[in-house]
């Protein structure tokens, strides 16, 4: 072997090492049961959840049923049951303590103008609600009682039909209202979380009517149900649509993943006490991913990795080493 074979391959064989570390601490789980992106997931007790969603298959989407659940101590997935009211995907996702609820959403044919939730083990209730036609691809979340809907159109596919509509659902009250619209251009697909009193949404997509294409944003605001106001946050550091986003605490929330430019496993940490952006851990792979905080991790599962595909990857990783 000569000495510049040799280097080579010793350059060749440090870049895969330090690839490999850089996501170490990402730990690989067993894959979700279908490749999925789109769904509802989240922590219901004991277990991560798994609600409808849609993948690819031969070029043909499929739009999903199937609920399943991961058990971390035997790290295995389990298909719960099929969903009654048949598929459902691009909902909005609700963590209310440990319950996962989900409102809106769409079959693939009409929009879902539903509220449901996981209520125990193997269990699924669902509520048919006066809601508005724009639940498809929604923010929001839950705080002071209510379940917040922002943004959102009654088709995927329909990016003319994007809205500012806020409202609020209160089941305590059985209540739908109509709350201050949000400040900046219809979108969907957007990051949304909560903390300290507040729904924070972050980046999505606008409608360029000229190019009749889709436009990504750079927008953040939070929501205050208390005051009914929106505030204006520093705007992303690029354009993103399907960019997710967790809470990590009560002041630092996780945003990652997307497409920008392509897709990507970029991610920050946003500070809601000093409206700061800081660098982060990136995801283990890149795509529009789901993610759940549960029993002291960030779980990273599917999402949409290429144009007309998904992923059934699974990771996950302790929280303090975000």
């Amino acid at each position: 072997m000569t000495d510049r074979l040799a280097q080579m391959i010793k350059r060749l064989l440090l870049s895969l090492a330090l690839i490999t570390t850089a996501h170490a601490d990402w730990e690989a789980l067993p894959p979700l049961p279908v490749p999925n992106g789109g769904c509802i997931c989240g922590s219901d007790g004991p277990r991560v959840v798994v609600i409808g969603g849609t993948n690819w298959e031969g070029g043909v989407k499929n739009w999903l049923t199937a609920i399943h659940e991961f058990d971390p101590a035997k790290k295995r997935w389990e298909k719960v049951k099929d969903l009654q009211e048949g598929a459902y995907a691009y909902g909005t996702s609700y963590q209310d303590g440990l319950r996962l609820a989900f409102m809106g959403g769409t079959d693939g044919k009409k929009p879902r103008r539903i509220f449901g939730f996981v209520d125990g083990i193997k269990t699924v209730m669902t509520k048919e609600l006066e809601l508005p036609a724009a639940v498809v691809l929604a923010a929001g979340g839950y705080l002071s009682g209510k379940y917040i809907l922002v943004g959102g159109t009654d088709d995927a596919a329909n990016l003319a039909g994007l809205t500012r509509l806020t409202h609020a659902f209160v089941p305590a009250t059985q209540t739908i209202t109509r709350l201050t619209d949000f400040p900046g251009k219809p979108f969907a697909v957007a990051a949304s979380t909560v903390a300290r009193d507040e729904l924070f949404v972050f980046g999505g997509m606008n409608y360029d009517a000229e190019a009749k294409a889709a436009a990504n944003t750079d927008t953040a605001y939070a929501f205050s149900p208390a005051k009914n106001t929106w505030r204006a946050l520093k705007p992303l550091a690029q354009p993103n649509r399907g960019l997710s986003a967790i809470p990590l605490d009560e002041t630092h929330l996780y945003l990652a993943g997307g497409f920008t430019d392509d897709f990507t496993a970029a991610a920050v940490i946003y500070d809601v006490t000093t409206d700061i952006y800081r660098p982060a851990k990136p995801l283990p792979y890149a795509a529009m991913v789901g993610l759940v905080k549960h029993a002291g991790f960030v779980y990273c599962l599917g999402g949409e990795d290429k144009k007309q595909s998904r992923t059934d990857n699974c990771f996950r990783i302790p929280i303090e080493e975000l």
